[in-house]
């Protein structure tokens, strides 16, 4: 007889499952042309065991781009905690939230396209855009207090390159520049966000 807790951790196990598998389905076709049944066959269970988890495809892909959040703050967290020198820092934070983001496909297209539920999709737009401000504000005040930055306004700067970064999110994730090399384009911006671009 399996106790309560086990029947728990069954359930958020076949939940994971579940939701591993649906993220790779709606990265393949999409949100549209996903069905639950697609994602019922591909995890090898009815469609209304779905249900026992998620209350319809909607819900389904909400929870997906919830985990996909998760994934780029974990990653992004690490970077931070690291005993590292905030410029090196900051480079990091950029090239682990490019690199994470573009294999993050769902949250990308949630967050561009806005497919479902625009509401909740605003609200999670709103949170990881204010938790980046205040990554990127630590790293500033770090480099202020080790004499690296000079800046006079943290909350400004960290607005300006959290949107400096946001915009590179597409053209290096799926746009033009989709194929290269992603260390050498983010020491390239890095150089610009840290000294300008006048000649010196």
């Amino acid at each position: 007889m399996q106790t309560i807790s086990e029947n728990g951790t069954k359930r958020d196990l076949n939940r994971e499952n579940i939701l591993k598998i649906a993220r790779e389905i709606f990265s393949k076709y999409g949100y549209k042309k996903t069905t639950l049944d697609d994602i019922a066959n591909a995890v090898r269970k009815g469609k209304s065991s779905l249900y026992y988890y998620f209350n319809s495809k909607e819900d389904l892909f909400q929870a997906v781009v919830v985990k996909e959040v998760e994934i780029l703050a974990n990653a992004l967290e690490i970077v931070i905690n690291r005993n590292t020198d905030p410029i090196e820092k900051l480079r990091d934070y950029i090239l682990t939230k490019l690199t994470t983001f573009r294999s993050l496909a769902n949250f990308y297209h949630a967050i561009e396209n806005e497919v479902t539920a625009v509401e909740f999709i605003d609200k999670v737009k709103q949170k990881y855009e204010q938790d980046e401000i205040r990554i990127i504000k630590r790293i500033l005040i770090e480099g202020v207090r080790k004499g690296e930055f000079e800046i006079y306004d943290f909350n400004l700067a960290a607005i300006g390159i959290t949107t400096a970064i946001k915009g590179l999110e597409m053209p290096l994730s799926a746009g033009n520049y989709g194929a290269v090399n992603l260390e050498r384009s983010v020491d390239i911006i890095l150089k610009i966000i840290c000294y300008g671009i006048m000649k010196r």
